[in-house]
């Protein structure tokens, strides 16, 4: 049996055999971004009834592979697609990304002390007049821009890590525990879609408009002291967030 070809005597159901042969041209680049996977195409291509495609779409787009465009027909997406699980804990992403073998690289930049935006005061219920640590990362992976984040941290004034530290740390979150003992104890996270800016689009190589995953989260230590703030602009195309609930 050809690569690509179905085989309806294998016990694997019809739609299971398409959605894999498409996963893989997309993963390896064989399929066109540019050119739409209609289901007269595919259709043709595969001669099965209706059915069949439509589930294999449905599950291509829920995990990625493919987006529509209103009024042109379904498109395969490009570039690294990235699944963060439910059991990665907060600032671990860099080290997920690595240990998966996505090759991702960090570049930090804007490093200062500043006085905190004024949510950041209201929501941590600290002095506007407190200077924080602040820095601006962006992750890719695979060369592609993933996020963007701004980062304050609450900590002592001798707490002054380089560029260098940063990036290659992944987070400053683990540099403050390990220099200090300052560790964290929860997270909280909240979660919305928005348009991406001139500026954001210029970060993470999008047209201006694009849809974006905005995840603000709210740091405390392990006693529960407000420890810090991020706000990570996620690119939608390519990042995907896990998670769990109890019933």
């Amino acid at each position: 049996m050809a690569a690509g070809e179905l085989d309806p005597s294998s016990g694997v159901p019809l739609y299971r055999q398409i959605k894999d042969i498409l996963r893989t041209e997309i993963s390896d680049g064989t399929a066109d971004p540019g050119t739409p996977m209609t289901e007269d195409r595919l259709l043709e291509r595969f001669g099965v009834s209706r059915a069949p495609i439509r589930q294999a779409l449905k599950e291509l787009s829920s995990e990625g592979y493919v987006y529509r465009k209103q009024g042109r027909g379904t498109f395969p997406v490009t570039g690294p697609r990235i699944l963060r699980p439910a059991h990665v804990r907060t600032g671990d992403l860099y080290h997920y990304l690595t240990e998966s073998g996505l090759h991702p690289a960090s570049i930090v930049s804007d490093i200062a002390r500043v006085e905190p935006p004024e949510k950041m005061s209201e929501v941590l219920g600290i002095d506007p007049a407190e200077r924080v640590l602040h820095f601006t990362r962006v992750i890719s992976v695979e060369g592609e821009p993933l996020l963007e984040a701004r980062i304050y941290i609450r900590a002592p004034e001798g707490f002054a890590p380089t560029v260098l530290e940063l990036e290659e740390s992944g987070s400053g979150f683990e540099l403050l525990e390990r220099e200090l003992g300052i560790a964290l104890g929860r997270a909280e996270h909240e979660s919305w879609a928005t348009a991406a800016t001139a500026e954001q689009s210029a970060a993470l190589g999008v047209r201006e408009g694009s849809p974006l995953l905005v995840i603000e989260t709210v740091f405390y230590t392990t006693d529960g002291r407000p420890a810090g703030w991020r706000s990570a602009v996620h690119r939608a195309d390519q990042f995907r967030y896990r998670f769990v609930t109890g019933r």
